[in-house]
């Protein structure tokens, strides 16, 4: 029987079963690796523990149980899009962001060659401000869009340069309060305002760039590069994820690792 039973399955349908459990990895893989960092693995553990919990259940055969468990699911799903919003909203633009241009026609070295270019000059102007303790906020785009923030300043679009973000954050200056959004072609804006975060359990030590720069994490997969104006410590926030005491060279890595820099050029203001 169980000979009969594999005589009849072709090789087209073998493909199709193990294209499909590829693209079911694939999804999950890729779920995962967008939510590492944020709220939102919680949120799948969480999921993980319901659905044990739901098993065991039927096992033992409690049905009362069972069908609290089974109304928290119908429910949860209401909950979870409301309090996982910026999580789901980053998700789908993640997705909807994918470029397959980048695969068909290799435009990888380009783009790489660029991104090293800004990074040299984002990491000298870095060292610089440090040196002399001169505060700052730098905030680079990655997929998730900015706009709302870069309207929250005044708008720039000008070329990058180390000179220019130096400048940008001289103390007694117009605009050297707030942040400056920069993509992989512009420096976006400056003097913008950030959202600063909730979370209580942040060192007292830590100012309102330090805040601000968790708070939008907490929103996009921008990294923010903060230079604290006292201690002339450099630190980074990327995924909810707070480092801190960077060198110039240390800061060079974390850049070419976490910065995607493949973010469509913003086309000037009219």
């Amino acid at each position: 029987m169980i000979a009969n039973y594999f005589s009849n399955i072709s090789l087209l349908q073998v493909l199709i079963s193990i294209g499909d459990i590829l693209l079911v990895w694939l999804l999950v893989y890729t779920g995962l690796r967008i939510l590492i960092g944020t709220r939102g693995i919680q949120l799948v553990k969480g999921i993980f523990v319901i659905i044990f919990l739901k098993v065991v259940l039927n096992i033992i055969g409690f049905k009362t149980m069972s069908y609290i468990v089974d109304q928290l699911v119908t429910w949860g799903v209401l909950a979870i899009i409301i309090i996982f919003q910026p999580e789901i909203r980053r998700t789908l633009e993640h997705l909807g962001r994918f470029d397959i241009g980048n695969i068909l026609f290799n435009r990888n070295n380009d783009d790489a060659k660029h991104k090293n270019k800004v990074i040299n000059m984002l990491t000298s102007s870095t060292r610089h401000m440090a040196r002399r303790r001169i505060g700052a906020l730098i905030v680079l785009e990655n997929n998730t869009g900015l706009d709302e923030y870069v309207e929250r300043g005044i708008v720039l679009n000008s070329e990058i340069s180390s000179e220019l973000i130096i400048n940008l954050f001289i103390p007694n200056t117009p605009l050297h309060d707030g942040a400056v959004i920069i993509n992989k072609d512009k420096i976006r804006s400056a003097s913008s305002m950030l959202p600063l975060t909730d979370n209580r359990n942040i060192d007292s030590k830590y100012g309102t760039r330090h805040r601000a720069a968790i708070g939008l994490s907490e929103l996009t997969d921008a990294i923010i590069i903060v230079v604290s104006e006292e201690t002339g410590i450099i630190s980074a926030v990327h995924n909810n994820k707070f480092v801190t005491d960077f060198t110039e060279e240390k800061l060079k890595v974390y850049l070419e690792k976490n910065w995607l820099v493949t973010n469509s050029s913003v086309e000037e203001d009219k």
